[in-house]
């Protein structure tokens, strides 16, 4: 039996521009973890077989870190403007969360009105941090500024963290654990900035359910962290349901946000289909959700973010 219905809000496109420097640069193994094989007909393939009627594609880890910083501007405009091209010609299918260059705050406010006004982008993909600036730091504030005004959409999405132990789960790929913690550290500092009041009109998605920010909650909002108001930040979050969320941080995000605020994600290319197949199996059948919930997860959801209705 085919799968429900389901818009995707989390996966990942390896534009040939992006292949170019990956190669150019000798990045063969970024976060321990191989740089799959992507192609447009094979994703639309999937796409097909999971029953997914409408994605978004970003770019992924490790986004830009080991760019020049003089080629940064020009390379991520390369790769936004191929993914545009890919969304025109399936717009019924596809929207692109365009890059920006960060952490060089002038040229993403540049990139970012070139992408709304002339690429028509659904948004932007950003990582947790740009060599070492995470989201959060008042040096990015200019750039959150100008995202506010267009009301944009933004995502985010773990990369390797700027810094960790040395000798310490070295050969483990660094996603594993190390992405989720990541997570956690980017939203706890926009949460600590004020972000997410300071810049109401943002639409944020949050990856993997929150990574393990979702299942702290309870330490995160005691003693010290009172003040922060941590779950009324949270519900002016999204967060995407790609990973395994199931049960532990599904349980904690409808406990927190309720089931408005989560939206249906399958990570392609990393899963294969058939794990895809199979995360949207144990959503489709875990008895946290109602049929009603997942009508909203699957697709409610992400239509009033996508089409901001």
């Amino acid at each position: 039996m085919k799968p429900i219905e389901r818009i995707d809000m989390h996966s990942h496109y390896f534009p040939d521009a992006y292949y170019q420097l990956l190669q150019k640069y000798g990045i063969t193994n970024p976060d321990n973890v191989y740089v799959p094989k992507w192609s447009l007909s094979k994703h639309l393939s999937d796409m097909e077989a999971a029953n997914i009627i409408y994605t978004c594609l970003s770019i992924t880890s490790p986004f830009f870190s080991f760019v020049d910083s003089d080629e940064l501007p020009e390379a991520v405009r390369r790769c936004n403007e191929e993914g545009a091209g890919i969304s025109a010609a399936h717009s019924d299918r596809i929207g692109i969360l365009a890059a920006l260059p960060l952490p060089d705050t002038e040229s993403s406010i540049n990139e970012i009105h070139y992408c709304m006004k002339e690429l028509k982008v659904k948004g932007f993909g950003l990582p947790t941090h740009a060599n070492g600036v995470y989201l959060g730091n008042p040096a990015l504030d200019t750039v959150f500024e100008v995202l506010d005004q267009y009301g944009a959409l933004v995502t985010l999405h773990p990369t390797s963290p700027s810094a960790y132990p040395k000798d310490v789960n070295e050969d483990l790929p660094i996603p594993l654990f190390e992405f989720f913690v990541d997570s956690a550290r980017a939203i706890l500092n926009m949460v600590y900035r004020n972000i997410f009041k300071r810049f109401p009109n943002i639409r944020f998605v949050m990856p993997h359910a929150g990574g393990c920010f979702s299942t702290m909650t309870g330490r995160l909002s005691s003693g010290a962290g009172a003040a922060l108001d941590i779950e009324g930040n949270m519900k002016r979050m999204y967060f995407d349901l790609a990973g395994s969320p199931v049960p532990v941080q599904l349980r904690a995000l409808l406990d927190i946000v309720g089931v408005e605020r989560l939206v249906y994600g399958i990570d392609f290319p990393y899963p294969s289909l058939e794990d895809a197949l199979n995360h949207g199996s144990i959503i489709d059948n875990t008895q946290l959700l109602t049929d009603e919930d997942r009508k909203m997860i699957y697709i409610e959801n992400a239509k009033k973010l996508l089409f901001h209705t």
